[in-house]
C-alpha cells in the first residue's frame, strides 16, 4: 500500500470509530452511524482496502480500544448480541466494493443496489449472531420474529437514509479519490 492509501485507510478507520460513538440507545442494539461509515468505505475504496479497514477496526476494538458503539471495546465485546453486526462490516463493505468495482463511474442507483446487498449481508450475519448469543449463550427463548423486531425492524428506515446519504457523498468523492490517490477499483 502506498502512503496515500494508508492515510485514506486510517481516515476510514477513524470515521468508522467516530460514527460508532454517535448512537441512540434503544435496547440491545443502539442506533449508530456505523452502517453509514461501512457503506461509505465500501463505496470509496477497493475491495482489498475495505477488508483491511474493517478488519483493522475489529482488531482495534477487540484489543481494548473503545471504538465500538457506546465506547465499548475488548474481548468481552464478543458476548454482545450486537457484535455480529461488527463482524458483518467486513463482508458487507467487501461485497459493496466488489459490486461497484464493475463500474468506472457508478450511478446513484448502482450505489443503492450495492448498499442493499451489503445491508442484507450485514443483517444476516448480525441477526444469526444475535440469535446465537441470546438463545444459546444467554439461554433466552426468543422467536425469529422477536429477534427481527429487536435487531432489524427498528433500523430499516435509518438504514435506507444512510444508504441514500452515503451514496450522495460517494457520488461527489469517488472520482477525486481515484484521481488523487490512484486507487484501482
Amino acid at each position: 500500500m502506498k502512503t496515500k492509501e494508508i492515510t485514506l485507510s486510517a481516515l476510514m478507520i477513524a470515521l468508522l470509530a467516530i460514527c460508532s460513538q454517535l448512537s441512540i440507545p434503544i435496547g440491545l442494539i443502539p442506533i449508530t452511524l456505523q452502517t453509514f461509515a461501512v457503506l461509505l468505505i465500501g463505496m470509496l475504496m477497493p475491495t482489498k482496502n475495505t477488508l483491511i479497514v474493517t478488519s483493522a477496526y475489529l482488531a482495534i476494538g477487540l484489543i481494548g480500544f473503545p471504538v465500538f458503539a457506546n465506547g465499548s471495546g475488548g474481548l468481552q465485546s464478543i458476548l454482545s448480541p450486537a457484535f455480529g453486526f461488527v463482524i458483518g462490516f467486513i463482508p458487507a463493505a467487501g461485497i459493496m466494493a466488489s459490486i461497484l468495482h464493475k463500474y468506472e463511474k457508478p450511478s446513484l442507483f448502482q450505489y443503492l443496489i450495492a448498499s442493499f446487498f451489503a445491508t442484507v449481508v450485514l443483517y444476516v450475519i448480525g441477526l444469526l449472531y444475535m440469535t446465537f448469543i441470546l438463545n444459546v449463550i444467554l439461554n433466552t427463548d426468543l422467536s425469529a420474529m422477536q429477534i427481527f423486531s429487536i435487531g432489524m425492524l427498528p433500523f430499516i428506515p435509518g438504514d435506507i437514509a444512510k444508504a441514500i446519504f452515503s451514496a450522495i457523498i460517494a457520488l461527489k468523492l469517488r472520482a477525486p479519490l481515484q484521481n488523487s490517490i490512484k486507487l484501482s477499483f
